[in-house]
């Protein structure tokens, strides 16, 4: 069928259709995610995730599968669909990893109470592959996918920050005219243009050893260092403007109470809203650094990880319209959201590429041991791309 020549009601029809045939089947395959412990740098669980996903991309006639191995992480899997002439590219995201650990799938497995579904990974974000998934292979049963290529990435790593997956998406960024990213929704049925980026921080403190009963005053106790130096980041929030630095595993003491500590870490994280407040970190980051409180102490500061955030911009937002567009054809006016959570939309849109996020099934209490999905948004948000892609 000519793309110009679709017939919106037709699209809907073919969706709504298709969506609500695949639905079973989703459910069934989201069985077996639940089931597999696949945390982050889990290459045995990953391997089996991959299996599973091979076998479902396989349900696209002309699929072609490639493997990018990450040592430490697992597969990459990245999938492309090609017509012999076409225009332009779509790239399609989606994270196969967890936050759990070996032994939490069988500590808390999957059951069913009425449309909700309960299981680790479900809707975070196994639910979303099969969502993109299924919508590709129902449009293209119709006839109704434009003539661009698909490229579906399905990295191991996002809930790490994607330190291996960027070499893969930097591969396919290149001629590719927008990114969809399939996180879980959330809060009405939200679309995201915006997300918050994040940076992990180390704060280390070197002080000086000594008894605390014998010669307490010759000591310098880097563990008290550490204290003031984690209240004046506190200190340095600026709440109105987003910038919150969040102090969480700390180290120190290791001779006990009976020695002044000479060591001490923490691990800090820090939401910024936009480039420029990364900036900003930066500048709090040297100057707390500087502001001893305890003579004779030394601090580092130093940023690990730096997730850069998704910033509203007129690209995302003009692919908002598009999903909205689409949803509005299904009797859904879908809102336009920000999220202060970081992911991969994130990277796309800041190497340029107009992306949208949170086109996953529903979501409830993820990353916990509760996370758990709203059953019936399967067919939902598979008919929503599935009809994004007929009128794109």
């Amino acid at each position: 069928m000519s793309q110009n020549r679709r017939d919106p009601e037709q699209v809907v029809a073919a969706a709504r259709k298709g969506a609500a045939e695949a639905q079973r089947q989703q459910i069934e395959i989201i069985k077996q995610f639940a089931a597999i412990d696949c945390g982050t740098g889990d290459e045995e669980g990953n391997a089996r995730v991959v299996e599973i996903i091979d076998r479902q991309l396989k349900l696209i006639k002309g699929i072609e599968i490639t493997h990018h191995y990450a040592e430490g992480y697992g597969i990459h899997i990245v999938a492309r669909l090609k017509p012999e002439k076409p225009e332009g590219k779509i790239l399609l995201s989606a994270h196969t990893d967890t936050v759990f650990h070996r032994g939490d799938t069988a500590a808390y497995p999957y059951h069913e109470d009425g449309d909700t579904a309960y299981g680790l990974g479900i809707v975070d974000c196994k639910g979303g592959i099969l969502v993109a998934i299924h919508a590709v292979r129902i449009m293209q049963e119709a006839d109704m996918l434009p003539n661009k290529e698909i490229v579906f990435i399905f990295n191991c790593d996002e809930e790490t920050g994607t330190p291996t997956g960027h070499a893969v998406f930097d591969t396919e960024i290149p001629g590719a005219e927008m990114a969809f990213v399939f996180e879980p929704s959330r809060d009405e049925d939200g679309v995201l243009t915006a997300r918050k980026g994040a940076c992990s921080i180390t704060v280390e403190v070197f002080g000086k050893k000594a008894h605390s009963g014998v010669n307490y005053l010759d000591g310098r106790s880097a563990t008290v260092e550490l204290g003031h130096m984690l209240v004046r980041l506190y200190e340095n929030n600026d709440n109105v403007r987003g910038i919150q630095f969040n102090p969480a595993a700390l180290y120190g003491g290791d001779y006990g109470t009976g020695i002044v500590s000479d060591h001490a870490t923490a691990k800090v994280g820090v939401r910024v809203a936009c480039q420029a407040d990364i900036d900003k970190v930066k500048e709090i980051i040297a100057r707390v650094e500087k502001e001893t409180y305890i003579e004779g102490t030394k601090t580092e500061i130093r940023i690990d990880r730096i997730s850069v955030p998704m910033e509203r911009n007129e690209k995302n937002v003009q692919l908002y319209e598009t999903v909205h567009k689409a949803g509005l054809l299904l009797g859904k006016d879908l809102p336009e959201q920000a999220s202060g959570g970081s992911g991969d939309a994130s990277y796309f849109s800041y190497r340029g590429v107009p992306a949208v996020d949170a086109l996953g099934p529903y979501m409830y209490k993820i990353h916990s041991t509760d996370e758990s999905m709203r059953l019936s948004s399967f067919e939902e948000k598979t008919a929503l791309f599935a009809v994004v892609l007929g009128i794109l």
